[in-house]
């Protein structure tokens, strides 16, 4: 049975150059297309970059190293999920990955009704 994850992407510091932009774009793109074929229930997040963070507000940029995207895919465990992430090209570009298991709060955790 599979588990649901996500992948929960943050910016680095560091500022790629317009080719590297494409080239990443490009990467992603046939990574993304990958795991579409492999029937992971994936279904990415692109977050915009203007945001409200509570208590406090940002404004304007907010790549410090703030939530930029997110991936729901499936795996069988934690460990599949990790070995997922690894293989993402935005890890050569600066962006750190998060990996968690997720679950739809409407559906009671199995054993409780």
């Amino acid at each position: 049975m599979k588990e649901s994850f996500v992948f929960i992407f943050r910016q680095g510091t560091r500022r790629l150059t317009e080719a590297e932009q494409t080239q990443r774009t490009e990467e992603v793109r046939t990574w993304a297309l990958q795991k579409l074929k492999e029937n992971r229930g994936f279904d990415p997040r692109i977050l915009g970059e203007e945001g409200y963070r509570l208590p406090t507000v940002t404004t304007g940029d907010l790549r410090d190293g703030s939530v930029t995207a997110l991936n729901f895919i499936e795996a069988k465990d934690l460990n599949e999920a990790v070995e997922i992430a690894k293989t993402h090209p935005g890890l050569r570009y600066g962006i750190s990955i998060e990996v968690r298991p997720w679950r739809d709060p409407r559906v009671p955790p199995a054993g409780v009704r």
